[in-house]
């Protein structure tokens, strides 16, 4: 087989959307006029994996921040290819496209928060996932995205893991500073220290 990535066009959006809303429940994705605009602008980049010119699977990142950092804010296999690996070889595929980039970046909701046996299991699955790509939970930080609290996860690139960890605050803040602007930021107080959260309140 031959893989090989794309970009998403905007005149296709729309069907790309279709299957955004499939794949993700509300709340996990921004509007479509919001999504449509920073492909349009490039403060994210849609990317489409082809496997013999066949298209598998999709991606949005964050890659428009000037801190050198992306960060994966959507992927997913399309559903009648799912099962074969194709996350993987698309994660791999991703490192190449990404090479320069000082590390890649990826959100994933918290284990210990999921609500049912059935939703902790596919969450620590998604975790083991990105785990056997490369990725690396990042410790001691109290995060959230849409009042969702969520694990970090990089992948090093170009920056050490040591770098990422300990800088990992300002290169959110930047990413998320450029996807959506300081008013959705917030700093909440824990026992231990003041650390970044965010919101869309």
């Amino acid at each position: 087989m031959k893989y090989s990535i794309r970009t998403i066009q905007l005149h296709e959006f729309n069907g790309n959307f279709q299957r955004i809303e499939q794949d993700f429940v509300p709340g996990e994705y921004a509007p479509y006029d919001i999504l449509y605009q920073h492909l349009q602008t490039g403060t994210q980049k849609g990317l489409i994996l082809l496997e013999d010119e066949c298209e598998v699977a999709y991606c949005i990142c964050a890659e428009g921040s000037a801190n050198d950092y992306v960060l994966i804010s959507l992927f997913a296999v399309y559903r009648e290819y799912r099962g074969r690996g194709l996350g993987s070889i698309f994660l791999q595929e991703l490192k190449k496209v990404y090479s320069e980039k000082k590390g890649i970046i990826v959100e994933v909701e918290k284990p210990e928060n999921a609500k049912t046996d059935k939703e902790k299991a596919i969450r620590e699955k998604r975790i083991q996932f990105y785990q056997k790509a490369g990725f690396n939970l990042i410790p001691n930080i109290d995060y959230s995205i849409w009042d969702i609290s969520m694990h970090l996860m990089a992948l090093p690139q170009k920056a050490s893991t040591q770098i990422i960890n300990e800088q990992i605050e300002q290169i959110m803040y930047a990413i998320y500073f450029t996807l959506i602007g300081e008013r959705c930021f917030y700093r909440k107080k824990s026992s231990e220290s003041y650390r970044t959260c965010l919101s869309m309140n």
